[in-house]
């Protein structure tokens, strides 16, 4: 487990950028779902919770643009570049 990781949902985000080209569809549709039933759950959530979640799902859309965009070049180089940019991991 990542860390830095301060939500249960985080670890799909952070294993879809983690993972092998090939598999990268299916752990990014993991992620949002993960996410999605997290906004769907019935307990209010946090102000810092809410940011990461927004965080979480604006870094899992730029990691399919950059794949979909570059995807003979894209490597593990690309996804620590895209995690940096967007702070998919913001500590409150």
């Amino acid at each position: 487990m990542y860390d830095q990781i301060k939500y249960h949902w985080q670890q799909a985000v952070v294993d879809a950028f983690l993972s092998l080209p090939r598999d990268l569809p299916a752990k990014i549709n993991i992620a949002e779902r993960t996410i999605s039933a997290r906004l769907q759950e019935s307990c209010e959530l946090d102000l810092s919770e809410q940011v990461a979640l927004d965080d979480g799902l604006r870094a899992l859309h730029v990691l399919v643009s950059e794949a979909s965009f570059q995807p003979a070049q894209y490597n593990l180089g690309t996804k620590e570049k895209i995690a940096r940019r967007v702070r998919i991991f913001r500590l409150c």
